[in-house]
C-alpha cells in the first residue's frame, strides 16, 4: 500500500511539475519557436522610453510597407541601456539572440564578436565626406572593432548647457541689469561670472533661491575636464592622465562651483530634485544635457523660450562628449533570414528611417542628411545647437572597466566636495591615482599629460 502511494505521489509531483514547467516556459519558447519555421520574420530589439517604443513601430511599419512579404517583431526593455545590456548578454549565452539589435557605443566592443561585419553593407558610400547620405565618420568609428564594421550607427547624442531664460529674467531685476543669455564665443571665465551672476537670494534671508548651474556628475562634467586641456585617460584607453596641471585647473573649477563662491546647489538645498526638475522649476538656471532633454521641454512653459548654448571655451579649446547608438545584426543567420535582417539594417540607415528617428529630437542622426527633420520642430532655433557641436565632439574614453572608473572619479569628487576645507585638487587627484580600482586597470605612471 506504501508504494502505491509513493507512486501516486511521484506521478503527482511529475504532473505539477510539468505543469509549472509548461506555465513558465511555453510561452518563451512558443515565441523562438518560429525562429526556423517563419524565413521572413526579423526580430528586433531594442530599450528606452515608451517614446522611443512607438518612433522604432513607425521604422517598422515604414519598413514592412516597403517589404510586405516581412514581418518585424519588436522586441522591448523598459529604460535605460543596464537591464536591456544584462537581458542581451544572457540572450548571447543561451543562443536567442534577436536577428537584429539596438547597441550603445560603450558596452558594444565586449560583445562585439557575436555580430556579423557588415563592411560589405555599408547603406551608403563614405568616401564624399561633405556628402548628405554620409553616415558621421566618428559614428562609424564607434562601432568599428579590430578592422571589421560590427555595427552601424543609428543615432547619438552630445552635451551642451541649457538656459532657463525665466531665471535670467528673475536675476536680472533683482541685479539692476540685464543677464545676457549666452553669446556663440563665451568661455570659461564667462561661464563663470553669469553663474554667479544668476545665483541670486531674492528674500535676504541668507538662504539662496535660486542657483546658476546644476552641478553635473563628472561624466556631463566630461567637457569642461577637456576644454581646460585634461585628459582621464591616453588614447588607447589604458594609461591613466587624469594628472597635472590642466586636471588639476579643472578639478578645482569644479570644486569651485560649490566653494567658496556658491553657484550650484548643495544636496540638501535640493533634496528630492534631479536636474530637470529643478531646471524646468527655475531652481537652476543652466545645465547640462543632450538633445534627448528637448521632447520633454517642447511640453511645458519653457516650450518656446529655453535656450541651448555651446560648451564655453577655455585653455583647451572647446570640447564636448558625444555618444552614438548603432545597429548589429546577429552572426550565422541562416540564409533566408540573413537577407531580411540585412534590409532592415540598410533600411534604418536610409535617409526615411533617419528622418522619422531625427524628427522626435530625442537624439542626432547618424545620417548627414537627416538634419533637417532633427531641426524641423523648432526651426532649428535651438536644435541647430547640437549639429555644429559635432565640429567639436569627442567620444568619451572608452574601457571594460568604465564602470570602475566612473564610482571611482565619483567618490574622490564627492570627497573633494565633503573635504574643501581640507583638500587640495592636486591631493584629490593624487587620492584618485593611487586607487586600488585605477591603478588595478589602467597604467598610472605619475607623469604629466603628454
Amino acid at each position: 500500500m506504501s508504494g502505491k502511494r509513493i507512486t501516486l505521489r511521484r506521478i503527482t509531483f511529475a504532473t505539477v511539475g510539468l505543469a509549472v514547467g509548461y506555465w513558465l516556459f511555453a510561452d518563451t519558447v512558443r515565441h523562438h519557436a518560429d525562429r526556423a519555421a517563419d524565413p521572413n520574420l526579423i526580430r528586433f530589439s531594442h530599450f528606452g522610453t515608451y517614446q522611443d517604443y512607438e518612433t522604432w513601430a513607425e521604422v517598422i511599419r515604414a519598413f514592412e510597407a516597403d517589404h510586405p512579404r516581412l514581418h518585424v517583431r519588436q522586441e522591448y526593455v523598459s529604460g535605460w541601456y543596464g537591464l536591456y545590456d544584462t537581458k542581451m548578454r544572457q540572450q548571447i549565452l543561451s543562443g536567442t539572440l534577436p536577428d537584429v539589435v539596438l547597441v550603445q557605443y560603450g558596452p558594444f566592443r565586449s560583445i562585439a564578436e557575436h555580430f556579423e561585419p557588415l563592411d560589405d553593407h555599408l547603406p551608403v558610400a563614405t568616401s564624399a565626406a561633405d556628402s548628405p547620405n554620409e553616415l558621421d565618420a566618428t559614428a562609424l568609428r564607434c562601432f568599428r572593432v579590430d578592422g571589421r564594421q560590427r555595427g552601424l550607427p543609428v543615432s547619438g547624442g552630445n552635451l551642451l548647457i541649457y538656459c532657463n531664460p525665466e531665471c535670467f529674467q528673475r536675476a536680472g531685476e533683482h541685479r539692476g541689469h540685464e543677464i545676457a543669455l549666452p553669446s556663440a564665443d563665451w568661455t570659461l571665465a564667462d561661464f563663470r561670472q553669469t553663474a554667479e551672476a544668476l545665483t541670486c537670494d531674492f528674500d535676504g534671508d541668507g538662504k539662496l533661491d535660486q542657483f546658476g548651474f546644476w552641478q553635473p556628475r563628472w561624466v556631463y562634467y566630461l567637457p569642461f575636464i577637456w576644454s581646460f586641456g585634461a585628459d582621464v585617460l591616453d588614447e588607447t584607453n589604458t594609461e591613466w592622465r587624469f594628472t597635472g596641471p590642466e586636471a588639476e585647473a579643472a578639478v578645482r573649477f569644479y570644486q569651485q562651483l560649490r566653494f567658496p563662491h556658491q553657484v550650484s546647489p548643495r544636496p540638501e538645498e535640493v533634496a528630492q530634485i534631479i536636474q530637470d526638475v529643478g531646471f524646468l522649476t527655475g531652481k537652476v538656471a543652466m545645465c547640462v544635457n543632450g538633445p534627448w532633454f528637448q521632447p520633454f521641454l517642447a511640453r511645458t512653459k519653457l516650450a518656446d523660450t529655453y535656450a541651448v548654448a555651446h560648451i564655453p571655451a577655455g585653455p583647451g579649446g572647446r570640447v564636448t562628449r558625444v555618444t552614438w547608438d548603432g545597429i548589429a545584426m546577429r552572426r550565422e543567420l541562416p540564409r533566408d533570414r540573413r537577407r531580411g535582417a540585412e534590409g532592415f539594417v540598410r533600411f534604418v540607415c536610409s535617409p526615411r528611417a533617419q528622418g522619422i528617428l531625427a524628427r522626435t529630437q530625442r537624439a542626432l542622426p547618424a545620417l548627414r542628411g537627416a538634419a533637417t527633420e532633427f531641426t524641423r520642430r523648432d526651426g532649428g532655433r535651438v536644435s541647430r545647437r547640437f549639429i555644429e557641436a559635432l565640429s567639436y565632439s569627442r567620444l568619451q574614453p572608452q574601457t571594460p572597466h568604465f564602470a570602475t572608473m566612473d564610482r571611482a572619479i565619483n567618490r574622490h569628487l564627492r570627497r573633494l566636495l565633503a573635504d574643501h576645507d581640507r583638500s587640495t585638487p592636486a591631493e584629490m587627484l593624487a587620492e584618485l591615482a593611487a586607487d586600488p580600482a585605477i591603478g588595478k586597470h589602467f597604467v598610472v605612471t605619475g607623469g604629466q599629460r603628454r
